[in-house]
């Protein structure tokens, strides 16, 4: 079975690879039940693969395909296959950080946040208006210390709505933190026209639509008063969906190639508005929504009559009545919390399945809030002039419209790293924290003849993007400094080429809020992670030249996208994705692929000439 599997996966991924990039199949007059499975699966998981999100540019060989269309959900965004998580344990996290429902519903969330008064403040629908004066409340209003919306290119590929704010206000040490970012998928108009695609970006801020998800971050102490002077980050996923009764969805898909659809009818509120559902469990309505997303997102729950060597993991892909999941890459729900904790730092209890149990009141160590990155961000368009949306203001939300509320943003991150403010702080007059330097914490790190003192790498990569770093912790610069190398990297010419081109635009976010040994904070100490890059980065690209993929393989980049973008070369400071013309290939001496072999003492080819 495996042989077939790996012919079948080898064919199409071919004719993929030759230029089928839209999802299309190729024709066949007569399909037996086992193809006709095949190309489902192709339909929803290669075309997945190997283009979802942004638009994937041409090139001259495909990313290496590190799965099979279904199981490569638990490729991406997941730990190792050996400690999955499924809904019960999701169930138990979210009965551990909010053990009375108090914040099943997004609104909830965000008044016991302070982003708004009460209830009736929030406006799901349309334009809203952020503020940041203290006390400045009322319908539709958002109050927070900083706004920022920007197209996320570096792991997810979604425009994030974002508001951060701090009580009693991020000066004050020991505040609690709260950050919610709402998600939009770029318009499939938009897609491979970079000018679309930032005006998508004011589009989503001034209208609102297509608003899939929303995620919530709390800095606060335990919700079971068990350790109040503790302060740690938990997580809540709300999905948005309109309300619709008379649910019917059909039994099996229209055609191989069609995904199901449900229909419907909307829940109108008294003006004529449709009523949303914004929870961290599955929608209500009796039920109801429940078939919609079963229907539309979860549509490889109908294959479970596929040959056993194809059919999904059931622990995944349904969740009737639980908690919900996210989609997040196109490959498949993944359970709350560990979808976001690859990335926000934190670990899974080594018995979580058999258990149910998360210690310390659901503090995972090393979760923080992660800082937001211009350089892999595409900004959106100055239309303060003429909104884009008819009736809505219009805002200037380039990088240099940005650049100060980033810079706040990042100051109330980085106190989730274990930064202090000055003992002096005060609030500029553009709203940013002054004062003089911050405190900033230290680790320790191995080197080849001893240890060092050094600063946390999440938290050093913050102070040296806002100042004259090292000795300045002022966070003095009001404009992100990009082309910041950290202390340790400096060494010599080729590390810092390293950690511009490869380690910051594909794994410094995810890996900057790991344990010292893992958090690449230093050239030495990417260094000794070499038979981890070996393994997760190196290994998986062999596999699939040897059509032996390894379903349920850790891999690295960890995110669908990031992966894409390191194997196509994508030079991550132009963002060139969207421009087909100056796509690196994989053995292109520029490419991130190929500085990264390079780096360890291979060629384009030579790892994988050998079996490993």
């Amino acid at each position: 079975m495996k042989s077939e599997l790996s012919q079948w996966l080898a064919k199409d991924i071919v004719s993929f690879s030759k230029g089928r990039m839209d999802g299309r199949l190729p024709k066949s007059p007569v399909l037996s039940r086992k193809e006709t499975v095949k190309r489902h699966l192709v339909k929803v998981g290669i075309a997945a693969i190997l283009g979802a999100g942004i638009a994937t540019p041409s090139m001259s060989q495909p990313p290496p395909i590190v799965g099979t269309p279904l199981s490569s959900q638990h490729d991406f965004l997941t730990f190792s296959s050996g400690n999955l998580e499924s809904p019960p344990t999701s169930k138990a996290y979210y009965q551990t950080i909010d053990p009375t429902g108090a914040k099943v519903d997004f609104r909830d969330w965000l008044v016991n946040a302070g982003f708004i008064s009460s209830r009736a403040d929030w406006k799901s629908t349309g334009q809203q208006t952020y503020t940041n004066i203290p006390g400045d409340y009322g319908y539709g209003k958002v109050n927070a210390y900083s706004h920022i919306i920007i197209l996320n290119v570096g792991d997810l590929g979604f425009i994030r709505n974002q508001y951060i704010r701090c009580n009693p206000d991020c000066k004050t040490p020991g505040a609690r933190i709260y950050t919610y970012l709402e998600n939009y998928a770029v318009p499939d108009s938009a897609a491979g026209n970079l000018d679309l695609t930032r005006k998508s970006v004011n589009t989503a801020l001034e209208q609102r639509v297509g608003r899939v998800a929303d995620v919530a971050f709390e800095w606060a102490p335990a919700a079971d008063g068990s350790n109040p002077s503790t302060l740690f980050g938990q997580l809540y996923a709300y999905i948005v969906q309109p309300k619709l009764t008379n649910v019917t969805c059909p039994s099996t898909p229209a055609a191989p190639s069609v995904p199901n659809k449900a229909t419907g009818t909307p829940v109108l509120d008294a003006s004529g508005n449709p009523v949303l559902d914004e929870l961290y469990i599955w929608p209500s309505d009796n039920g109801n929504n429940q078939k919609v997303w079963d229907c539309n997102l979860n549509t490889r729950n109908l294959l479970t009559t596929a040959p056993e060597f194809l059919k999904p993991r059931p622990e995944f892909l349904v969740y009737s009545g639980d908690d919900f999941a996210p989609e997040l890459d196109g490959l498949g729900t993944k359970a709350m919390p560990g979808v976001c904790m690859v990335c926000h730092g934190g670990n899974l209890p080594k018995n979580i399945q058999s258990t149910l149990a998360w210690p310390n009141s659901g503090n995972l160590k090393e979760f923080k809030f992660l800082p937001a990155d211009a350089d892999n961000a595409i900004f959106g368009i100055d239309d303060s002039g003429a909104s884009l949306v008819a009736g809505a203001t219009g805002s200037n939300m380039t990088r240099a419209g940005q650049e100060i509320e980033l810079k706040k943003y990042n100051q109330a991150v980085v106190l989730t790293h274990g930064a202090t403010p000055p003992k002096n702080a005060f609030f500029a007059a553009d709203g940013t924290i002054a004062g003089g330097n911050w405190t900033y914490p230290k680790v320790t790190s191995k080197t080849a003849t001893g240890k060092t003192t050094r600063p946390a790498h999440g938290a050093e990569v913050v102070f040296g993007w806002y100042a004259g770093f090292p000795g300045d912790f002022s966070m003095s610069a009001n404009v992100q400094n990009g082309n910041f190398v950290p202390v340790g990297w400096q060494t010599t010419a080729e590390a810092q080429n390293l950690y511009l081109k490869v380690v910051e635009p594909s794994c410094r976010s995810c890996h900057m809020t790991r344990e010292p040994s893992l958090d690449l904070g230093t050239a030495a100490q990417f260094d000794g992670n070499k038979g981890n890059v070996q393994n997760y980065v190196f290994q998986p690209e062999c596999d699939a030249l040897l059509n032996e993929v390894k379903p349920g393989k850790i891999v690295m980049p960890l995110a669908k996208l990031t992966w894409d973008r390191f194997w196509n070369g994508v030079d991550h400071n132009t963002n060139l994705a969207f421009d087909s013309a100056h796509t690196l290939a994989a053995n292109d001496p520029n490419s991130p692929a190929f500085l990264l072999k390079q780096h360890f003492g291979y060629t384009a080819t030579s790892y994988c000439a050998s079996k490993h």
